[in-house]
Order: structure tokens, then sequence, then C-alpha cells
């Protein structure tokens, strides 16, 4: 997944250079609402609040409402689940570092004003901790990395700030999630397994110099 990031990314600049794109760089932040999706409904997962910060670089091209843009940033994704069997409730904060690329159709309203529609993908790094476990209720095992897709729309003032809302759709699993049920046929607790995602929502704020 990692090469088909960059070979996006090379194709992108290597329009953009053969267009004589007009670069802007910036920077991009804003806040994000993230929840573990799981694949079988033995816990509750809760949506939770987090941010995000880093540089972003700009291409339009003279084609008429075409572009693109790309960044790295520091995301916290917060998480929090509630295992139904054992109402064991868990919070923590989840860092990782993530480029994503889109494709931008721009429409001017008015001389300072314009809409966008973006599109593209993304590469997550979790660079936080590998595994949450408590005493035999649970245990949770997390990727390192994963591959996603992004959909937004938004506003553009002056093409000096640009304010947009996406959502971020996972390709890959963030990881696994163990916990003991009760087998109604067997009449034993037993480990339930399931592959987690990791949905979100993301208001992004950017400035262009």
């Amino acid at each position: 997944m990692k090469c088909r990031i960059i070979f996006t990314l090379i194709v992108l600049l290597s329009v953009a250079n053969r267009a004589c794109a007009q670069l802007s760089f910036g920077v991009d932040m804003g806040m994000n609402v993230s929840q573990l999706s799981m694949s079988k409904a033995v816990a509750d997962t809760r949506n939770r609040q987090g941010y995000f910060l880093g540089p972003k670089v700009k291409a339009t091209l003279p084609i008429v409402g075409l572009g693109a843009d790309a960044a790295v940033r520091y995301t916290q994704k917060n998480a929090a689940f509630e295992s139904w069997s054992d109402q064991v409730y868990v919070k923590e904060e989840m860092s990782y570092i993530e480029i994503p690329v889109n494709v931008l159709w721009e429409f001017s309203a008015l001389k300072a004003f314009g809409f966008f529609l973006a599109t593209g993908p993304q590469w997550d790094w979790y660079i936080g901790t590998s595994t949450w476990e408590s005493e035999d209720n649970f245990r949770a095992t997390f990727n390192h990395s994963m591959f996603s897709w992004n959909i937004g729309i938004g506003i553009s003032v002056m093409d000096r700030v640009s304010l947009c809302l996406s959502r971020n759709i996972p390709i890959e699993n963030q990881g696994t999630f163990v916990t003991k049920v009760y087998n109604t046929v067997s009449k034993q607790v037993e480990d339930a397994e399931m592959a987690m995602k990791n949905y979100g929502w993301q208001i992004a704020l950017s400035f262009y110099f």
C-alpha cells in the first residue's frame, strides 16, 4: 500500500510540473471524530474527538477547477469502547502520522470565494501502544500501518484559507479485538475475536502562505 501512495504522489507532482501548476504551501489543522467499528456485536464503541496538525502543499493546475493537495500530519484519534460481557469501559489516546493525498475539483462562486470537492487515498502510521489488555476481560492488538480513502467537500477564501469536511473510510483493518462471551450452546465462556476498523470525520482548516 505504501507504494501506491508514493506512486500516486509522483504522478500528481509530475502532472502538476508539466502543466506549470501554481504551488501553495501552508498548514493544515483541525478536529476529528473517530470510532472503532467491530465486525461482531460483542462490544459497544463510542465516538471520540481528537485533533491533527501538519504542513500541506497544494497544486493548482491551469485546467479550470482541477488541482491536488497533500499533507503530513500528526493526528490523535482517541478511542473508547465497552465490553458488554464484563462491562469494561476503556478509553485510550491513539497517535498517528498520516499522509492524505487528494485530487480537487474547484468551483468559483464569487471572485474571492469558491467551493471544492476532494477525494483521494490516505496512509496512516500508528505510533502508539501495540496492545491493550486487561485481566481476563479483553485484548486488543493494533496494526501499525493502514490504508484508507477520503471523500470531502469544502469552501475556500481568496486561495489563502480553506475549510473542508471529509469522511475517512478505512480499507484495511485497524487490528483485532478479543473478548470473552458466554456461549449459550456450549454453556461455556469463550473467546470471541473480531476485526476492527477506524472510521472518522474530519474538519480541516488550511492556511496557505
